[in-house]
């Protein structure tokens, strides 16, 4: 009995995030806290943070010309992080023709998050609207975003991320699972607040803005998440959008999300105030760690069924399936088994598994780089440094 309950329990962990969680944000009662109106946003800021973006740069300076301006004052910033492309010269050409357009051209590149916590200080907007060179918004972005900071408990609006559509069925599942996360997002907005912001689209009071760690690379969840912590509520409004490329290939799509987890595991040392008994840890254990830790939960499953299935012809077949189940983003990879990884139900599931194993490498990532620090740390401890 006490396997089968171990098995139950691991699975009902691994749908979890995906189908039991939004059912249970369906049913709550709880509406998100309303807090004072204020006057209108008087200031915003565009920050487009750059590195060697020169394929890109162009058109996504087109696009934020294109956006729907109201009364407020209006500056576009691009930071370029040590860029040694064309980007800063292709900026200048515009910096020339707009005197709203800035560009902050720092010399040497010191990563993403280094770059915010440079360029965010010098925006001259109340209201700064992080963006990825290659997110390409929707021209009524800022007029649906803009409205929610008249509540002063507002302290972030995330926007909508939609990948363009294209043959490719890692297109189509990417697809998918953001529209799944979007129903997901709309709910939690409702009840409470957004667990975690989209890079590509969002926007934050610059006063809340705290400076971040230069090791971190997953920005935009760890800024929201220390939002939330200061009391303010983080707002999704799905009618502002940024639409991107997908990847490429499975590869592609595996290496971004590897390194969105290697991430994900760093911000967990940031996020204790995440782990009590209120509604809002709650959510992020749902929505986020039950998904981070799921390699773990599989092998805990696995172990289980493998002991079972000595003693149960059930267990037996579930434990061969799900070992088959493991390789079907390998068969992927290695482009064998088309029929069963790129159509119907199976595409969907070497998908689910691709990032499943992604979770997992992020997490070898992470470790060894924390096992580098360690050693780096004994090192000068050892020598006196």
């Amino acid at each position: 009995m006490l396997l089968w309950f171990i098995i139950i329990v691991a699975f009902l962990l691994i749908i979890w995030p995906y189908a039991v969680y939004p059912l249970v944000l369906l049913v709550v009662s709880r509406r998100r806290p309303i807090g004072t109106s204020t006057e209108p946003v008087k200031s915003v800021s565009l920050l487009i943070a750059a590195y060697n973006e020169e394929e890109v740069i162009k058109e996504k300076l087109e696009n934020s010309l294109a956006l729907e301006r109201g009364n407020f004052e209006f500056e576009i910033v691009v930071a370029s992080d040590g860029s040694t492309d064309c980007t800063a010269e292709l900026v200048r050409t515009y910096t020339k023709e707009y005197s709203f357009i800035r560009l902050l051209d720092f010399s040497e590149r010191a990563g993403k998050v280094n770059v915010l916590n440079k360029a965010v200080p010098q925006c001259k907007g109340d209201i700064v609207l992080l963006s990825d060179a290659n997110a390409m918004y929707n021209p009524e972005c800022l007029k649906y975003i803009l409205p929610h900071f008249e509540d002063d408990l507002v302290g972030c609006v995330s926007g909508e991320k939609k990948i363009l559509a294209t043959d490719g069925a890692i297109a189509k599942n990417e697809g998918l699972y953001w529209r799944l996360e979007s129903v997901i997002k709309r709910l939690e907005s409702k009840t409470t607040s957004l667990i975690g912001a989209d890079g590509a689209c969002y926007a934050v009071r610059k006063s809340l803005f705290q400076s971040l760690p230069s090791e971190t690379s997953v920005d935009d969840f760890l800024l929201t998440m220390r939002i939330l912590e200061s009391g303010h509520t983080v707002v999704y409004e799905p009618r502002a959008w940024s639409a991107e490329d997908p990847g490429q290939t499975a590869y592609d799509e595996f290496r971004r999300k590897r390194r969105i987890a290697a991430g994900n595991f760093y911000n967990l040392r940031f996020l204790h105030s995440f782990m009590r008994s209120d509604f809002l840890s709650f959510m992020f254990i749902s929505h986020k760690l039950l998904r981070w830790i799921s390699p773990l939960i599989f092998a805990v499953l696995t172990a289980a069924l493998f002991f079972k299935a000595f003693s149960s012809e059930t267990a037996w077949y579930a434990f061969l399936i799900l070992l088959f189940s493991y390789t079907l983003p390998l068969l992927k990879y290695a482009n064998v088994g088309v029929a069963l990884t790129d159509k119907g139900p199976g595409r969907i599931i070497t998908y689910f598994y691709l990032t499943v194993w992604a979770q997992y490498a992020g997490w070898k990532q992470y470790m060894a780089g924390t096992a580098k620090e360690i050693e780096f740390t004994v090192k000068r401890s050892i020598y006196g440094q």
